[in-house]
């Protein structure tokens, strides 16, 4: 549902809408000698975003399967259970509300003023659909001492909405289109371990995931590309067999024939912006894992969770500028060295940084490491028991956040600037992350 609004040159502007998704679900599940187990559902979507277009609703289904090994076949006698299973589904989304109306205005808040939508839209908008698959296991073993969970899957997405420029000559500069087929593939490991001696309880958890992104097609032309934007002369750009994550630079030092830096007359270095991006690397992560370690023991409890990201890549404007202006640590420890050194040639730090960090720095310095392994939380607390006839207190101190153990870039790779997808591993001055440490009082009656 639309409300208008009358400008003062007279163009009906919509800046107030109602987002409306109806939607009809059904599940049916059988089991046998509760050992054997499939589910079937299906829900059917009609969401008011894809007014105007070709396809107003979408299906999906799913549909799982699940059977105890444990009670079909003699297993080692350290197998306690062993349970398989399997499922696949295919979700469907929307496009986001609006991008399907006809109205070519809308309202800038900030100027107070209205401007023209110069883009185009698809003769057909489909929502977009994602079809995944999952297989795993769970496994109890040695008397329930240990836990294992795994679970391998894939899942393919297309029909994507994206918004590129196009050629300047017509009325619209850019233009929706909807392609590609981007595939994720991983696992997901699950081991968990309990043991009590006497009085002391011991129990330790280990979470390990991997994912491999690839966009598998991007384009009916498959050297076209697309940029997602990013900072100045570094961007994220989609290509054909790359990653939802590439980044690419645009800027490097002036260089002569065999590649040694240029100084000019001053002997101050030189930016050049390169004819083609280059490549850097991807800010998706290898793999990331957690170990948690829990003690009770007569009362108290102890816990410690350590989380690590094995790759992936990120870049700080924060830092460039820093540099630029002369009041980071680096460029202290470099006034004190004599400058920098370029092809053996002492040149002073704030000639080199002048150029190198900045607006538009040369991004080959700037580039870090996003692998990092901290203590996420740790807990300590002491139940008292029979205070008052039942009653419990408990004290508790937890800390979140508490220590990073190994970082090499100079702020934290797992903050975002922002939940988009394109803008991930982006320093451009954040607020820092965050330490806590809290006083828990529990009490119970």
């Amino acid at each position: 549902i639309d409300y208008g609004k009358v400008s003062s040159d007279n163009r009906p502007i919509y800046d107030i809408t109602q987002h409306t998704i109806s939607s009809l679900f059904g599940s049916v599940e059988l089991g046998w000698k509760k050992r054997a187990h499939i589910t079937v559902t299906g829900r059917n979507d009609w969401d008011s975003a894809l007014s105007n277009t070709a396809q107003q609703s979408f299906f999906y289904p799913s549909l799982g399967f699940s059977y105890i090994i444990s009670d079909l076949i003699h297993l080692p006698r350290f197998i306690d259970y062993l349970k398989v299973r399997t499922s696949w589904a295919s979700v469907g989304s929307a496009i986001s509300p609006n991008i399907s109306s006809a109205w070519r205005y809308e309202y800038v808040p900030s100027t107070g003023t209205y401007k023209t939508i110069t883009y185009k839209f698809p003769k057909t908008f489909y929502p977009e659909r994602t079809n995944s698959w999952e297989a795993g296991l769970v496994a109890y073993m040695f008397k329930g001492a240990f836990t294992l969970n795994l679970s391998f899957y894939q899942s393919n997405t297309r029909n994507q909405t994206f918004l590129r420029p196009i050629t300047v000559g017509g009325p619209y500069n850019r233009e929706y289109i909807q392609a590609g087929n981007v595939r994720n593939r991983g696992l997901e490991l699950s081991l968990n371990y309990n043991k009590e001696w006497g009085k002391l309880l011991w129990q330790v958890g280990m979470n390990y995931s991997m994912n491999r992104n690839k966009i598998i097609r991007l384009l009916d032309n498959p050297k076209e590309t697309l940029r997602q934007g990013g900072l100045n002369g570094c961007e994220i750009i989609l290509r054909q067999g790359g990653t939802m994550g590439d980044l690419y630079t645009f800027t490097d030092f002036r260089r002569d024939a065999d590649g040694k830096i240029l100084l000019n007359d001053t002997y101050q270095v030189m930016q050049t912006e390169l004819p083609t991006p280059q490549y850097i690397g991807s800010v998706l992560p290898k793999a990331n894992l957690g170990i948690s370690n829990k003690f009770t023991w007569r009362g108290f409890n102890f816990g410690l969770l350590l989380t690590a990201r094995f790759g992936g890549l990120c870049v700080s404007q924060t830092q460039a500028l820093m540099d630029s202006y002369g009041v980071s640590q680096k460029t202290a420890v470099l006034r004190d060295y004599g400058g920098v050194k370029v092809d053996g040639l002492l040149i002073s730090a704030e000639k080199y940084y002048a150029v190198v960090g900045g607006e538009t720095p040369i991004w080959a310095e700037y580039i870090y490491s996003a692998t990092n392994v901290r203590i996420k939380e740790a807990y300590v607390s002491y139940t008292f028991k029979r205070l008052f006839k039942k009653a419990t207190l408990t004290l508790g101190l937890t800390a979140r956040n508490l220590l990073m153990i190994y970082n090499k870039a100079p702020f934290d790779p797992e903050a975002t600037p922002s939940t988009d997808v394109y803008y991930q591993g982006f320093d451009y001055f954040m607020q820092p992350s965050q330490r806590t440490v809290a006083l828990n009082v529990n009490v119970k009656l």
